[in-house]
């Protein structure tokens, strides 16, 4: 049943409740999604992109079940090494066959479960895209919590009908055949349409919002780039006032300046996207380019803003006589 994975081999695989409590976390995702609140909605992002996680998986293990043992395809590889005539479909299974080695690495990393999967054509290379770039952003907020408190809804909502597409498009190698539930969830077609049951899908809703979020973030780093300009007395030439110093605050600010010739195409790209209405992964892949470009420069845009407000802090401590 799971040829890889840690419980492959477990007693009463047929009785266990595997789509059941997926049904349970599908339903704790959407009772966190609709509280509204941040703290409910990186919750439901951890839960969605664990729930991902399982269907991808689950998927491998499908798609890897009834392939050749390890050591027959070994015997032919030595076969055809030594010379002897394969069949072109024993040549193909031998030329596709997951080896130990990457069954190891796929059973540890989410993104060499996508590309299998891509590779078996369950997966087209944009879904793959953005499924990695929302375990990067769940990762984000998990670990780090760097992740931007109004993007993570948005996240959300797309994650919700990326996941559902996973499960609608899942074919397990066998069903559950029993439950503790009195109405029992059997396949993963039973639950396909639960995670964005009565949510707003609209293609031009969507895109609403995430271009509403990215000229958000990209007036931000202008905002920046126009006061690290002033701090630095730039020049109508574009150049800094030379004397001052050459240290880390003076760094920081001439590297926001340098991206003053990024902002109209950024700008643009922003805008551009409440155009990208067919589809979730036509928006979210230029969302997810423009996303990189400005995360390189947010540390900078933040650093900036925290520096700011001591300032002012201290400005209206003076005036209080502290």
């Amino acid at each position: 049943m799971q040829p890889f994975a840690p419980d492959w081999d477990r007693v009463a695989v047929q009785q266990s409740e595997q789509w059941n409590w997926l049904a349970v976390e599908i339903a704790e995702i959407r009772r966190c999604a609709d509280v509204g609140d941040q703290a409910h909605d990186r919750l439901a992002l951890i839960l969605l992109d664990h729930l991902a996680e399982v269907v991808v998986g689950r998927e491998v293990n499908a798609q890897l079940a009834f392939q050749i043992a390890d050591s027959r395809v070994e015997e032919m590889r030595a076969f055809r090494d030594g010379g002897g005539d394969l069949s072109e479909e024993l040549n193909r299974l031998v030329d596709e066959h997951v080896g130990p080695d990457r069954r190891q690495a796929m059973d540890a990393h989410l993104r060499e479960k996508t590309k299998f999967l891509m590779q078996r054509g369950v997966l087209t290379t944009p879904e793959r895209d953005v499924l990695d770039r929302l375990h990067q952003y769940r990762n984000t907020a998990y670990h780090r919590d760097t992740l931007e408190p109004d993007l993570i809804s948005d996240l959300v909502l797309a994650y919700r009908v990326l996941a559902d597409e996973l499960i609608g498009r899942h074919q397990p190698i066998a069903w559950t055949m029993a439950s503790s539930d009195p109405a029992p969830i059997v396949t993963p077609q039973q639950l396909r349409g639960r995670l964005t049951e009565g949510v707003d899908i609209d293609g031009k809703a969507m895109a609403h919002r995430f271009r509403g979020h990215a000229v958000q973030r990209v007036q931000a780093v202008a905002e920046a780039v126009a006061t690290a300009q002033q701090l630095l007395g730039v020049h109508s030439s574009g150049e800094a006032d030379a004397s001052l110093p050459d240290d880390e605050m003076a760094r920081m600010l001439k590297g926001l300046c340098e991206v003053s010739k990024h902002l109209p195409s950024w700008a643009r790209q922003a805008e551009g996207l409440k155009t990208k209405t067919l589809s979730l992964t036509g928006l979210m892949m230029p969302f997810i380019h423009l996303d990189r470009a400005l995360s390189r420069v947010e540390p900078s845009v933040r650093r900036l803003d925290m520096i700011s407000d001591w300032f002012e802090q201290r400005q209206v401590d003076e005036l209080r006589g502290r």
